[in-house]
C-alpha cells in the first residue's frame, strides 16, 4: 500500500462516522475563471471531510492562490498541471466522477506543482481552528505549559 493510500484510507475511516459534505466548488482569488474552480475542487479533492466548512476550503484555496500568484513559475506549473487535470479543455472537473479525478490527480502527482499543493493544503485544513473543532482538538498547549498540565493523561475513552 502506498503512503497516499494509507494517508487517504485512515482519514477517510476517522471522518466516515461524522456525515454531511462540504465540498470546496467555488473560485479561488486572483486565478483566472475556470482555473481557481478547478484549484479549489482539487483542493478539497485532497483531503475530503465531508462535515468540514466549505470557508476552510475556501480559505485554504485563496491561501494557495496567493503564494502562486506571487511566482511566475509556480503560475507556469499551475497552468500545464491544470490543463492535465482538466483533460485538456474536453472535460471540466466538477464534472469528472471521484474516480476520474482521482485518475487525473494520479498523472500528475510526482510533479513539484503537485508536492506544492499538497503541502500547503495538508498545512492550511490542519492547522485551521475550524478543523481542531471538528476533531476535538483543542489546539497547541505550548503557551499554557504544555500538554503535562493539559490533559496528557485524559484518557476517558478507556474502561477503569
Amino acid at each position: 500500500m502506498k503512503r497516499r493510500d494509507f494517508l487517504q484510507l485512515t482519514v477517510s475511516l476517522a471522518f466516515a462516522s461524522l456525515g454531511g459534505r462540504a465540498a470546496a466548488d467555488g473560485g479561488a482569488a486572483g486565478i483566472p475563471g475556470d482555473n481557481g474552480e478547478l484549484l479549489s475542487g482539487v483542493v478539497y479533492q485532497l483531503f475530503p471531510h465531508e462535515r468540514l466548512d466549505k470557508d476552510v476550503y475556501e480559505q485554504v484555496t485563496e491561501q494557495l492562490s496567493g503564494k502562486i500568484g506571487q511566482s511566475a513559475e509556480l503560475t507556469a506549473m499551475m497552468d500545464d498541471a491544470l490543463d492535465v487535470l482538466a483533460g485538456n479543455g474536453n472535460e471540466r472537473w466538477p464534472e469528472l466522477t471521484q474516480q476520474q479525478k482521482t485518475a487525473s490527480l494520479e498523472k500528475i502527482q510526482q510533479t513539484p506543482f503537485f508536492r506544492f499543493v499538497l503541502n500547503e493544503t495538508l498545512g492550511g485544513i490542519y492547522q485551521h481552528p475550524r478543523t481542531w473543532e471538528l476533531l476535538g482538538f483543542e489546539g497547541s498547549s505550548l503557551e499554557f505549559g504544555g500538554y503535562i498540565n493539559r490533559g496528557l493523561d485524559d484518557i476517558d475513552w478507556l474502561p477503569e
